[in-house]
């Protein structure tokens, strides 16, 4: 004999739905997946579902990798355990936009600019769309490489509902939803970057770099000439709803 549910009863499985708060957005965001182990640099596409968003080429670290290149800890850009599980990936958050000048006579001005500033951004798909008005927080985790001699302020999110890829190395000009504020001052050491923003709708893209937009204030980590570029781990990336559109 069939059994009529009751409409309260009825509503309660869409109602629990719309505000489940344990629902995790982002896909692979301690980058444990991987569809091949990397080997050297430029090689975030292993990780599933993460790309690069520009020219600039990310990377992805593991254990099994050479301390040369991208391996964990040790590896070319300085030395640090995963924030969780075995892996990890990186960017560049910024390169100046210099040369070494062969030419100069006066040895403090050994620099020239060059072609342009550098910077890479990677990016993944939502496992599904952000709904319009519902409010959202972002949880990820940067350290500045110990082999880093600059640190740079603007280190962010931004989320479109487009799939953004731009044929180029330079900085992005979008505004995060979520970003530092302030310049990370210590190297090799997890910091966490948290916020919450309100969904425009539609949106089902997640771009994670350095972002101009909030500011390019630098902070130099060495005295005298340094390598000048800020380069980034990043880890333990999740996303949830915290409260649905009113």
């Amino acid at each position: 004999m069939l059994r009529k549910l009751s409409l309260p009863l009825l509503l309660i499985g869409p109602l629990a739905l719309a505000q489940d708060r344990t629902f995790e957005f982002i896909r692979n965001g301690g980058f444990e997946l991987v569809d091949k182990e990397p080997n050297t640099y430029d090689q975030l596409e292993f990780a599933t579902g993460w790309r690069d968003a520009t020219l600039g080429l990310a990377d992805l670290f593991s254990p099994k990798a050479s301390a040369k290149t991208v391996g964990i800890p040790v590896n070319d850009y300085g030395e640090i355990k995963p924030f969780e599980g075995e892996y990890y990936a990186g960017f560049c958050g910024w390169k100046a936009d210099i040369q070494r000048n062969f030419n100069a006579y006066d040895q403090s001005d050994i620099f020239k600019p060059a072609w342009n500033a550098y910077s890479e951004y990677i990016k993944g798909e939502l496992i599904k769309p952000l709904m319009e008005d519902s409010t959202y927080e972002l949880t990820f985790h940067v350290a500045l490489a110990g082999n880093s001699d600059r640190s740079i302020m603007g280190v962010g999110a931004f989320f479109s509902e487009l799939d953004l890829s731009y044929q180029n190395r330079k900085f992005m000009e979008e505004d995060p939803q979520v970003y530092l504020e302030s310049i990370i001052a210590k190297r090799n050491e997890w910091t966490e970057v948290k916020g919450t923003f309100v969904a425009d709708g539609k949106e089902q893209f997640i771009i994670l770099g350095v972002f101009p937009y909030v500011g390019l204030e630098s902070k130099n980590m060495v005295e005298g000439n340094d390598n000048r570029y800020a380069y980034y781990y990043i880890d333990g990336i999740s996303l949830k709803q915290v409260a649905p559109a009113p």
